[in-house]
């Protein structure tokens, strides 16, 4: 028995030194009022919500947005997107499942 307490001290200590990575995961869902389905229209659409999920975003204390979907209904336009705390750099450039962070 007195084998193992300096090996479970030495591991509850390495366990305390390293302090845990947790990011902060949010789908933000912006819908948007569309007047018509001109594409003028739907540009701007696309302007208001992601100004408005950014807004939202950073009110959270997020630092970075990626567009997961769109979908234009006929009388709105919903814009998905996945805010997180993690910093954009911190993708790995040669990963091809990794998205362009906006």
């Amino acid at each position: 028995m007195r084998k193992f307490v300096p090996l479970a001290l030495a591991l509850l200590l390495m366990s305390a030194m390293v302090s845990p990575a947790w990011a902060r995961v949010v789908v933000i869902e912006a819908t948007v009022p569309l007047a018509d389905e001109s594409e003028e229209t739907l540009r701007s659409a696309v302007k208001k919500a992601i100004e408005n999920a950014v807004r939202g975003a950073a009110a959270l204390g997020l630092r970075s947005l990626q567009v997961n979907g769109a979908r234009v209904f006929s009388n709105a336009l919903v814009l998905r997107l996945i805010a997180t705390d993690d910093d954009p750099a911190d993708t790995d450039p040669d990963d091809p499942e990794a998205e362009e962070m906006i």
